[in-house]
């Protein structure tokens, strides 16, 4: 088991093949930027894998406990793990291998980036400016906040500081705390824009945890600061569409072939292109069922129907302008590749589906899923008013009896936001 194990890591790995690695330069004089690795592809932020040897014994003696306890099952889950080998490790690692994803589009703001990190909440804070809220989401181990320039106040206790160039963006700079608490914050500018943007990251750095193994600095330089890009991109190939409150993308070239209701339920929109087919579908949520658009939820469901439990899938929870989706990539290099986003408001979810043939498609994989990424809502602001939890009631119950989590986090906010 362990050996197919690591050969599933080795096949996550093939996403961040390329030949180019990471470069900030820093012009003469100044301190390199920390953390920076070389030998990390520059698209490494692409591979949303991130599954460590820790990680892989958990799902090892997760999915042998599950055995266990499913010799004689009880339950229809039960069932479905006993009758399916491995689905139960394929489960645990897809939770383990959770990143996060932060698009903003709002008012001047326009950019896209993303961090190997689980999301457990997010929340929208106002800033001491006049350019916008900064979103905040909050890991096991860590805390990302982005939006305009901030930490002014704390800067004061950095222990260095320096000033970096980087492809696409313009007056960047870097400071970093490094004490028990691992911080780094930068502050940038995208080219062709007069927008600046600050995020500020903390991680710890425990090896032994499976959701985050690297310290604050090596996840800012070598994932966060290449994968910062600009939204406008979109707009070469895809256009918005609107379903009330609801806005996605589908290539320009997309023709709508059908609009039905499926199974008395479900509301559907079908689009082809050439070598792909998408599926935007809608239902009314029923407070009475387990929230379906939680990670664990779509993890289980995806994995249960398409089995495949080795193939390299990616899963990401994308916050678009503060209100979380999940996202689903399982991506086959020239074969039949899938994309699934399932996100909600208050009265609807909602589901974006592709299949795809990139040997037959004029898209690439990442066009596709930076569109499928896209999807959100246009009132947006009023659905992020309340804090938004990424986890299950039970789980949230005991995050928030506890004594250290959510007051450690506020904390933070508190001092980033001076």
């Amino acid at each position: 088991m362990l050996r197919k194990s690591i050969v599933m890591m080795a096949l996550a790995a093939a996403f961040t093949m390329n030949v180019s690695a990471v470069q900030i330069e820093v012009p003469k004089w100044q301190p390199p930027v920390p953390g920076v690795d070389a030998s990390i592809p520059a698209n490494a932020y692409e591979n949303y894998s991130h599954i460590n040897k820790k990680a892989i014994q958990e799902a090892e003696i997760f999915s042998a406990k599950v055995q266990k306890n499913v010799e004689t099952p009880k339950i229809a889950i039960e069932k479905v793990f006993k009758e399916k080998t491995g689905l139960a490790q394929a489960v645990k690692l897809g939770e383990f291998s959770e990143s996060t994803v932060i698009l903003l589009h709002e008012g001047k703001h326009n950019i896209r980036l993303s961090v190997p990190n689980i999301s457990l909440r997010g929340d929208t804070v106002d800033s001491k400016s006049s350019d916008g809220p900064l979103f905040v989401v909050r890991g096991y181990t860590s805390i990302l906040m982005v939006g305009p320039p901030h930490a002014k106040e704390f800067s004061k206790h950095m222990h260095n500081e320096g000033v970096y160039t980087y492809p696409g963006l313009e007056n960047a700079s870097w400071q970093i705390l490094k004490a028990k608490t691992h911080m780094m914050y930068t502050e940038f500018t995208p080219k062709n824009t007069n927008t600046t943007y600050g995020i500020t990251y903390l991680g710890g750095g425990d090896v032994k945890e499976p959701y985050q193994d690297k310290i604050a600095e090596v996840v800012m330089s070598n994932y966060i600061i290449p994968s910062i890009e600009p939204l406008s991109g979109l707009d070469n190939y895809s256009h918005v569409k609107h379903w009330d409150n609801f806005s996605y993308r589908i290539p320009k070239k997309a023709k709508l072939v059908s609009e039905a209701l499926e199974d008395n339920k479900y509301e559907v929109r079908t689009y082809e292109d050439v070598g792909v087919k998408i599926r935007v579908l809608r239902f009314r949520i029923d407070p009475n069922i387990v929230d379906k658009s939680l990670a664990k939820k779509q993890i289980f469901s995806f994995l249960n129907k398409y089995g495949d439990l080795e193939a390299p899938t990616q899963y990401a929870t994308v916050w678009n302008n503060g209100i979380p989706g999940f996202l689903i990539d399982r991506y086959k290099p020239n074969g039949e590749s899938y994309l699934r986003h399932f996100i909600k408001d208050s009265e609807y979810y909602y589901s974006y589906r592709i299949d795809y043939d990139e040997s037959k498609s004029p898209y690439k994989h990442k066009q596709l899923r930076d569109m499928v990424e896209y999807a959100g809502f246009d009132n947006a602001e009023s659905l992020r008013k309340e804090p938004q939890w990424r986890i299950s009631d039970s789980h949230k119950k005991k995050l928030d009896a506890d004594s250290i989590f959510n007051p450690w986090y506020m904390k933070w906010i508190e001092i980033l936001t001076q």
